[in-house]
């Protein structure tokens, strides 16, 4: 399977350009360093770029769910990461088609992918009786990531739009070779 994670982070080089000035482009790099901590799976590398109380706003993460479901606060921002983490969740892959960017905000539209296990697709609410039984599932959709920085160049958090979800079976043989040992399995 072709799926690369490093395009979480390495899809925003592509916007580099667009900074019109020194502030919006220490933001776009702070963003970089944020989600390359992500594909990581280090919090010591993401938490720094947040400010003391980030706020993040996630509207349709998950199916038929369109109120906010975001972690607010520092501790909760943190502990979501941890949790997402801890249950492969998240092994992801984000690309960034389009970038727009200000002083204080950046926007960027895409795909995004996510493989997730069985246990995490059931536990998310994608998982109907009719669905296909897997291992694990191939999350896709668009997703509208909404930045904000505050003074000190920190960002306030994510308001994140999730579009468009499609679950598919995933066979344990079709995992990418990069798919973290330890959530494999069968």
């Amino acid at each position: 399977m072709d799926f690369d994670p490093d395009l979480t982070y390495t899809s925003y080089f592509q916007h580099r350009g667009k900074a019109a000035n020194a502030r919006q482009r220490d933001n776009l790099e702070l963003v970089i360093v944020h989600a390359r901590g992500e594909v990581l799976a280090d919090i010591d590398m993401i938490m720094p770029t947040l400010c003391d109380d980030p706020q993040y706003h996630d509207f349709g993460v998950f199916p038929g769910v369109f109120q906010d479901t975001g972690p607010k606060g520092r501790d909760a921002v943190e502990a979501n990461y941890k949790e997402m983490f801890a249950n492969g969740a998240y092994f992801i892959e984000s690309s960034k088609d389009r970038a727009v960017m200000s002083d204080d905000s950046l926007v960027t539209e895409g795909t995004f992918r996510q493989i997730i296990t069985a246990d995490v697709a059931r536990q998310s609410g994608f998982l109907s009786a009719d669905t296909p039984q897997s291992p694990y599932y191939l999350m896709t959709a668009r997703q509208v990531v909404f930045w904000s920085f505050d003074e000190a160049g920190k960002a306030l958090g994510e308001d994140r739009f999730v579009l468009h979800h499609v679950i598919e079976p995933l066979a344990t043989d079709d995992l990418p070779a990069s798919y973290p040992e330890q959530f494999r399995t069968a």
